[in-house]
């Protein structure tokens, strides 16, 4: 079995904080933990990312709204009025739910898929702090690479993942008993699935949604390695949302239809903010 390690992709985050670093696996077994540059001093705390499911209702990562709470900041969203509320959060899935004064912003449906295929043609979008155009969203294509296992370990502000091949050294996929065994039982309360996809994201991206060619929500964006981003999956969001009341608008999966990825930015941009403490 092979791992790797990831950090979360907010800024400002410290390792006590780090209750959801991010998942996903390499499978050339090297190890890795990437840094992440100290920002320039702007006179916020954290930047991050985050998405409409509805009128006044954000998701977005939970350690960036713990954060926020550690400084004693409230959220603002860029773009939209507050104050802002914590109306559901969940320092397991790292998923934070908000809530604001309704608007008529546009917000993003999401998939009704049960599982998403490998090779799957994905786009995440967020509000990466260092890049050539700070505060402009990028949205990046990829693909999806496969469904980890992921143990968090908030001290070391990292998270483990593990990938199963063969004797031939092939890829197999890896079932929830291989995940307690390869970490112990002792962590099995820590075990989680997470999507890892070929898009590489900075910092500030955290709470970002992973939308399909249909431009439907099938995770969220949570960490970053070398080259790849780890997401929160759709179950964890579905799960989040109906515990919260909310009945988030639902739409036909796109599969492995080929994106029109302009027309899906266009779409999603409307519902993306940008947030900040």
């Amino acid at each position: 079995m092979a791992m790797k390690s990831w950090k979360p992709v907010a800024l400002g985050i410290l390792a006590a904080l780090g209750v959801a670093m991010a998942s996903g696996l390499a499978g050339n077994g090297s190890a890795a933990s990437p840094a992440f540059p100290t920002p320039e001093p702007s006179g916020e705390a954290v930047t991050g990312s985050a998405f409409l499911v509805g009128p006044g209702l954000l998701v977005t990562n939970a350690h960036v709204v713990l954060r926020c709470r550690a400084e004693g900041r409230p959220v603002r969203v860029a773009g939209l009025a507050g104050p802002w509320r914590v109306l559901a959060e969940e320092s397991t899935t790292d998923l934070s739910l908000l809530s604001g004064p309704p608007s008529n912003e546009a917000f993003l449906p999401l998939s009704t898929a049960q599982r998403l295929p490998r090779d799957m043609p994905v786009m995440a979008l967020g509000y990466p702090a260092l890049t050539l155009r700070p505060g402009q969203l990028e949205a990046t294509p990829g693909r999806i690479r496969r469904a980890a296992l992921t143990v968090h370990d908030p001290e070391g502000g990292r998270a483990v993942s593990f990938v199963m091949t063969d004797r031939q050294g092939q890829e197999v996929e890896a079932r929830w008993e291989d995940g307690v065994r390869y970490f112990g039982t002792d962590r099995a309360d820590r075990l989680r699935w997470r999507l890892e996809i070929d898009v590489a994201t900075g910092g500030g991206s955290s709470g970002g949604p992973v939308v399909d060619a249909a431009g439907n929500v099938v995770g969220v964006v949570y960490a970053g390695g070398r080259g790849s981003t780890a997401a929160v999956p759709l179950s964890d969001l579905r799960d989040l949302l109906a515990r919260a009341g909310v009945a988030p608008l639902l739409r036909t999966p796109a599969g492995m239809a080929a994106p029109d990825w302009a027309a899906v930015r266009a779409r999603a941009a409307q519902a993306v903010r940008r947030i900040s403490c």
